[in-house]
C-alpha cells in the first residue's frame, strides 16, 4: 500500500505543513466538503510558557477566516500533492495553556456559498424558462464563480422555474437534480459535479485480514416492505379520464411494486404482509412518476438496508489514488456477512491523530444513492410536453420574462 503523505494547507500563496490532527470529509450526499486541522506546540518550562516555534510560524503567515485556501495531501517522497478541497477558511482558533499552544483551522469547499447564500437570479427576474437541468444550475452557480460538470448528460428540460425569495441556491439545485435523477456533490477543485451513482472502480478495495482495521455492518429489515403502493391524483381527474384507464372511476389511482424477499403482496395465512402506501404529490405525469416513485422506494430502501463502515490503514488504494466518493470498491468482510460485494463509496474521511493515519469510509449498494423522483412544475401533461418541445426547438435558451410566484 502506498505511503500517505503530509497535508498542506495553502493560503496566501504559502503551504503550511506539519499538521498533527487532521480530518477531511467528502461525500456524494454532503456538500460542501469540509476539513478540520490542528497543530500543537508543548512547553516543558513552566516558568516561561511563551511559545516560540509555533508563535513565529503563525506570525509569519496570518490565517484569517474567509481567506481562500486549498487543502492538498502530498505523496510521500515527492513534492506532488493531490488536491482534496478548494475553498475558504471558516474558523481560525488559537489556544494557549501553561503547557501548550494550539492552532486549529477549519473550513469548507467553495460550494459552501451555494448552501449558505440565497439564490441570485436578478438579471433573469428570478425566472428561467426552457433550459436543461445543467443549464439552470450553471446559472445559479454563476454568481459564485462555480462551474458545473455533468457526468451523466445535461438532464431533463425545465420548461419554467421561478425562484422563491429567501431560498438558497442549494435548495433549488437539490430539487432540479432529483427531477433529473442526479446526485450533486463538490469536486476537489471546489466546483460542482452532477452525476448518477458512479460506475468507475478504485484499483483495490477492502478485505478482512488485509487492510480492514475496524468495520461495522448494518443489515436491517425494519424499513423494508413487501408491497409499495403509490396513490396519485393528477390534473387528469378534472378531465374525467378515468374511464380511459380501464373504467376505474376512483380518483385515487394506484400503482404498486412488490418485494417478495420481504413477504407477500396480500394478506395470506402463514406469510408476512408488510404494505406501505404513499401519496405521490404531483400534478402531472401521474402514472409515470407514481411508478418511478414506487420503484425508488423499494430500491432505495433495499440499498439502505445494507451498509458497512470501514476503517482502513491508508488514505490511498494500491495504485496510490486517494479513496474517492462515488467510486465502486470490492469489499469482503465475511465475519460481518458482507461477502464479495461491490459497493459505492458514499463518504470518505481522511483522519490523522494520536492513533495514526486512517481512512473512514461508508459503503452501500449503488441503489442506495438513487435520488427521489419528483415533478417540478404544476403543469398539465400536454402543456409540459409542449414547453419541452419548444425548449428543444429553441436550443434550450434562457428567457427572462416576469417575476413569477415561485414553484
Amino acid at each position: 500500500m502506498p505511503d500517505d503523505g503530509d497535508l498542506e494547507l495553502v493560503v496566501g500563496g504559502k503551504a503550511l505543513t506539519g499538521w498533527q490532527e487532521i480530518r477531511i470529509t467528502r461525500g456524494v450526499e454532503r456538500c460542501p466538503s469540509d476539513f478540520d486541522i490542528a497543530i500543537t506546540e508543548r512547553f516543558t518550562d513552566n516558568k516561561d510558557p511563551t511559545p516560540t516555534k509555533l508563535a513565529k510560524w503563525t506570525s509569519d503567515l496570518v490565517v484569517a477566516p474567509g481567506q481562500a485556501c486549498q487543502v492538498r495531501i502530498r505523496r510521500d517522497g515527492t513534492s506532488k500533492g493531490d488536491l482534496v478541497i478548494t475553498g475558504y477558511v471558516d474558523r481560525y482558533t488559537p489556544t494557549i495553556t501553561p503547557r501548550s499552544h494550539t492552532v486549529r483551522i477549519s473550513g469548507r469547499g467553495r460550494c459552501q456559498d451555494l448552501v449558505d447564500c440565497a439564490a441570485y437570479l436578478r438579471r433573469e427576474a428570478n425566472q428561467v424558462s426552457n433550459v436543461t437541468t445543467k443549464a439552470l444550475i450553471e446559472k445559479l452557480c454563476e454568481a459564485y464563480g462555480i462551474s458545473v460538470t455533468a457526468l451523466s448528460g445535461e438532464g431533463e428540460i425545465v420548461p419554467q422555474f421561478n425562484v422563491i425569495l429567501t431560498e438558497t441556491a442549494w435548495d433549488i439545485i437539490d430539487r432540479v437534480c432529483r427531477h433529473s435523477g442526479f446526485l450533486a456533490y463538490e469536486a476537489a477543485d471546489g466546483n460542482l459535479i452532477l452525476s448518477r451513482a458512479g460506475k468507475e472502480e478504485m484499483a483495490s478495495g477492502f478485505a478482512q485480514g488485509m487492510n480492514v482495521e475496524e468495520a461495522s455492518a448494518n443489515a436491517s429489515m425494519d424499513q423494508r416492505y413487501s408491497l409499495y403502493e403509490v396513490v396519485w391524483q393528477s390534473m387528469d381527474v378534472l378531465n374525467d379520464l378515468a374511464g380511459a384507464l380501464g373504467g376505474d372511476r376512483d380518483p385515487n389511482r394506484r400503482v404498486w411494486v412488490l418485494d417478495e424477499t420481504v413477504g407477500s403482496a396480500e394478506p395470506k395465512k402463514g406469510e408476512r404482509f408488510r404494505p406501505r402506501v404513499i401519496v405521490s404529490d404531483q400534478e402531472q405525469d401521474g402514472i409515470d412518476i407514481a411508478q418511478r416513485r414506487a420503484l425508488w422506494e423499494r430500491n432505495r430502501r433495499n440499498g439502505r438496508s445494507a451498509s458497512i463502515r470501514v476503517v482502513t490503514d491508508s488514505w490511498r488504494d494500491t495504485s496510490g489514488q486517494l479513496w474517492e466518493p462515488n467510486h465502486l470498491v470490492p469489499v469482503n468482510v465475511p465475519l460481518l456477512r458482507v461477502v464479495k460485494q461491490k459497493w459505492l463509496i458514499g463518504e470518505v474521511t481522511y483522519v490523522r491523530g494520536r492513533d495514526g493515519t486512517h481512512a473512514e469510509l461508508l459503503l452501500m449498494p449503488p441503489a442506495a444513492y438513487e435520488p427521489e423522483p419528483i415533478v417540478l412544475q404544476p403543469f398539465d401533461r400536454q402543456v409540459s410536453d409542449a414547453l419541452k418541445q419548444s425548449a428543444l426547438e429553441a436550443g434550450g435558451a434562457f428567457r427572462t420574462s416576469g417575476t413569477g410566484s415561485g414553484v
